[in-house]
């Protein structure tokens, strides 16, 4: 009878039904707090096992159970010693997500382990990446401090606590700051935390990414508010400013420099791996830090990327000179810029962004290092049969391991805090589920090293439990004292909370010293330089081309038809849902799922990239999980937008100056000049094909066009008709809705007769003021 009764329930579970006191996918608290208990529960597993198996050393494999450690007998495995320096820094970076717990007893615990573990400081003969130790390293053992002196916290260790995480965090800044002792004060890629740049081989410090370069400001900064030392944000300041000045006239950044010369070694930009934090630092700083000019910094280069990198679903990597793209795929990295764009306001096309992700976790059970979104052509002269084809599937994947990154989980928790959907909850049971099943091993979670094959990785970076879990476990928890705090907390880019207190800001502002005399002689000398170079040849260390006056780059809006999915697939889930009260709100209906009508389309317009493996083939995508989606979608709303038809192309015009485009609340875009750069984005209205907003193109629209002026009747059919128009739909990264127009103001651009000219000899325009393209009308650009 036992037995029938354990077997009977292991049936229940297996099959989704719960025996606790929720529904599944109701999302009332009872749920939410199982989920986040959950979450908690696998911490402590990976975390325990860390400590019994690991530790002192710096990670833990989950599948062999033994430490991963450093590579000693050869410094210069800089794979694998960049982040491995052999100081705990797993104890060190999961620090913060016990605190997020609220568990007192054992962040006291794990706290006077890294106080023991460090008698000597970080006196270490490891030759380590500067960036990945700041953020990791530095970055959590201040925010660990900040927990444990506020009071208004749960971890908050009172009198019993005497600093020593925050005297840890400047030891290692001060062994990692010499590395900003170059002639242009970009920091080195690496130091030797015991004998600083001694022994550095040239490969080692020859080349350094932007992120690395820009982003310790933002901790190294904190440590300076804290400890009143002004010297640690000086420095890294004055390098994130230096790295923004290398930018191009394009104001695009590429990813990466010589930090001793300036001089350029890549040549693409874009948001992902090597420049991803700069982004997020130049807001977050502002943000924290109350700071104008990161706030500028911020604002003109995400202007520059929504112009030249943006595209429907993702950023593309483009060309910094000339903003053409560059590289024709997406990284994994990525997947962190949606939360950022809540955080800049930018919601709706977050949304967009984030079901990019959402997609290829659903393609690849993970979100691969690097994804094509276009095959490239590959020489497969001589290549076998079997080989050619194994080729042709592995083409749109050439980076191929998921590490359990938690970029993806970050941009879902901020778009859930900011919309309430739970459509971006129910991302998190999933991915919740595949941390208890697919990702889970003896001792820990280990990531997939091929998603092509699915073969297991044995190796659970730091990130996992500092990041990934740290953020799944906020996105369940509704009470915790962040989503209910006064303070100004920012995440950093390794998930470490921050904030400052009025009285912290004072203190600073107040008290604040700049005695070192070394690092206040390097800044003084790197000015003098920055000085005379400007006095030379008015010129940064990067060499711009100039732009070209007028570009037409062509593209499909839709290459193929083909749908590998079914639309009847979709339809079939249209259900009807109840309506639900739960205890964080009133929720109806999903609103991605219900209005939203492009949540499939993705599906379609890259079906020749996103391809499952063979593996995974019967995996069912995660937005249309059967009782997901017959509780939340409803029936009446949930439609799919027809597949594109039409062609599109970009017509990019570069003029003097810098304009200042208004996009009004109906969509419709207004300027009062043609000055700068603006990026078109036309289609070509044909009859019989679909648009890119799902409608079908009928006469109606020809007949409405303003050509009645510029064709001369024909004898036999009367008045002539064409059968192509243009319409924009998008100009510099705005997006307009399907009746949104373009309009310039007529009086002041036919004032400057350089702005009339361009009118005249670009454009041309009808006695109506309707601008055309090539004789050819643009049904919705005009001048009024």
């Amino acid at each position: 009878m036992l037995i029938h009764l354990a077997f009977s329930l292991l049936l229940l579970l297996r099959c989704g039904f719960s025996i606790s006191d929720f529904d599944k996918y109701s999302f009332n608290r009872a749920e939410l707090n199982h989920y986040k208990k959950q979450v908690k529960d696998l911490f402590y597993f990976a975390h325990d096992n860390y400590l019994e198996k690991a530790y002192p050393f710096d990670e833990l494999r989950p599948i062999s159970c033994v430490p991963n450690v450093r590579n000693f007998d050869d410094p210069d495995d800089i794979i694998k010693n960049d982040v491995l320096g052999n100081f705990s820094v797993t104890l060190i970076d999961s620090l913060t997500t016990i605190a997020i717990f609220n568990d007192r007893s054992k962040f006291r615990q794990v706290a006077e382990l890294i106080k023991d573990r460090f008698p000597q400081k970080f006196d270490l003969d490891s030759t380590v990446q500067v960036f990945e130790t700041t953020i990791r390293v530095v970055g959590g053992l201040i925010s660990s401090h900040l927990y444990a002196t506020d009071p208004s916290k749960q971890v908050y260790l009172g009198p019993e606590y005497d600093g020593f995480l925050l005297d840890l965090a400047q030891d290692m800044a001060d062994r990692l700051l010499p590395a900003y002792l170059t002639t242009t004060g970009l920091p080195l890629a690496r130091i030797n935390l015991k004998h600083g740049l001694v022994g550095l081989t040239a490969d080692m410090v020859a080349e350094n990414n932007v992120a690395a370069m820009a982003s310790p400001m933002f901790e190294f900064t904190m440590l300076s508010h804290l400890t009143n030392n002004e010297k640690y944000g000086a420095v890294t300041r004055y390098a994130m400013n230096k790295t923004w000045e290398l930018k191009s006239e394009l104001n695009l950044l590429p990813m990466s420099f010589n930090p001793e010369t300036g001089q350029c070694y890549s040549h693409f930009t874009g948001i992902g791996a090597s420049i991803d934090s700069f982004y997020e630092y130049a807001l977050k700083g502002a943000v924290l830090f109350n700071d104008e000019h990161l706030h500028e910094i911020w604002h003109d280069s995400f202007e520059a990327l929504k112009m030249y990198c943006k595209a429907d679903w993702f950023f593309v990597n483009a060309h910094p000179t000339t903003g053409q793209m560059s590289a024709p795929w997406v990284d994994s990295l990525g997947a962190f810029f949606p939360g950022l764009q809540v955080l800049a306001g930018d919601v709706e096309d977050a949304k967009f962004k984030n079901i990019m992700s959402l997609k290829l976790w659903d393609t690849f059970g993970g979100i691969p290092e690097r994804w094509l979104f276009q095959k490239e052509v590959a020489q497969d002269a001589g290549l076998s049969l079997e080989e050619k084809k194994a080729l042709k599937e592995r083409a749109n994947v050439p980076l191929e391991w998921y590490p359990l990154r938690p970029e993806f989980v970050e941009s879902t928790y901020f778009l859930y805090r900011a919309t309430r959907d739970p459509f971006y909850l129910n991302i998190g049971v999933a991915v919740l589920e595949s941390f208890q099943t697919r990702f889970k091993y003896k001792c820990g979670f280990g990531g997939i090293q091929d998603v092509m094959t699915g073969e297991a990785q044995d190796r659970m970076e730091t990130f996992v439990l500092s990041e990934t879990l740290k953020y799944l476990y906020l996105l369940f928890d509704e009470d915790n004292e962040i989503h209910h705090t006064r303070d100004n907390v920012v995440f950093s880019t390794e998930a470490h909370p921050m904030w400052i207190s009025a009285s912290t800001m004072k203190s600073y502002s107040q008290n604040k010293y700049f005695t070192d005399l070394l690092y206040l002689q390097h800044l003084k000398a790197c000015r003098d330089l920055d000085d005379q170079l400007k006095a030379k040849s008015n010129r940064r260390f990067f060499l711009k081309e100039r732009l070209p006056e007028f570009a037409k780059t062509f593209f499909s809006e839709d290459k193929k038809t083909a749908i590998r999915h079914s639309t009847k697939k979709w339809a079939s889930f249209k259900k009807v849902c109840p309506v639900i009260e739960t205890d964080t709100g009133p929720w109806q209906f999903s609103n991605v799922l219900n209005n939203f009508d492009r949540l499939f389309e993705i599906d379609h317009r890259y079906n020749d990239t996103l391809i499952k493996p063979l593996y995974l083939a019967a995996s069912e995508p995660l937005e249309i999980n059967t009782r997901f989606y017959t509780r939340w979608a409803n029936q009446s709303h949930c439609n799919c937008r027809a597949p594109a038809t039409t062609t599109s192309f970009e017509l990019i015009m570069d003029m003097p100056g810098r304009g200042q485009l208004e996009q009004l609340p109906n969509g419709s875009i207004t300027s009062d000049t043609l000055s700068g750069r603006w990026k078109f984005r036309i289609e070509k209205l044909q009859p019989g094909l679909v648009d890119i907003y799902g409608q079908e193109i009928t006469s109606a629209i020809f007949e409405t066009a303003d050509c009645k002026n510029l064709f001369k009747p024909s004898l036999q059919t009367g008045l002539y008709s064409p059968t192509l128009l243009y319409r924009i739909t998008a100009l510099n990264g705005m997006q307009l809705p399907s009746d949104g127009q373009v309009v310039l103001n007529r009086t002041r651009l036919l004032e400057v007769p350089e702005n009339a000219n361009v009118l005249r000899q670009l454009f041309g325009y009808t006695p109506h003021h309707q601008l055309m393209f090539e004789s050819t009308p643009i049904i919705n650009l005009y001048l009024a």
